[in-house]
């Protein structure tokens, strides 16, 4: 809306994982057995979610669950997608997440005195 992609297009280019997050983990023991299974869903689909992500996983799974039992109208049904968004789970917004393995290094720890 601002244009701002259009003035820096390389803004969001080779998006990455911070390195040292926690990986998603187990869902939160309160859940349903429908949030659960959305949970694991979302865990196998998402690959590059960490912990840091799991208040966001657990609506969207909470959300999911609704959807699933028919009972998500149309404003739900905008929140979810706007959850999953900001997950990266949609066609234009996985584009922009790149995986980054352990044996990756970032060109910028030798300047912010990150260890190798």
């Amino acid at each position: 809306m601002s244009g701002a992609i259009a003035k820096n297009a390389g803004r969001f280019k080779d998006r990455t994982i911070q390195k040292g997050s926690r990986p998603l983990g187990e869902p939160y023991a309160t859940m349903t057995p429908e949030q659960k299974a959305a949970w694991a869903e979302i865990q196998h689909d998402m690959p590059w979610l960490t912990s840091s992500d799991r208040i966001m996983v657990r609506l969207a799974c909470s959300w999911v669950a609704r959807m699933d039992k028919d009972d998500l109208g149309v404003a739900a049904s905008s929140a979810l997608a706007t959850i999953m968004s900001k997950l990266g789970a949609t066609p234009v917004d996985v584009s922009k997440v790149r995986h980054a393995s352990d044996e990756e290094e970032d060109p910028t720890d030798e300047f912010f005195g990150r260890p190798h």
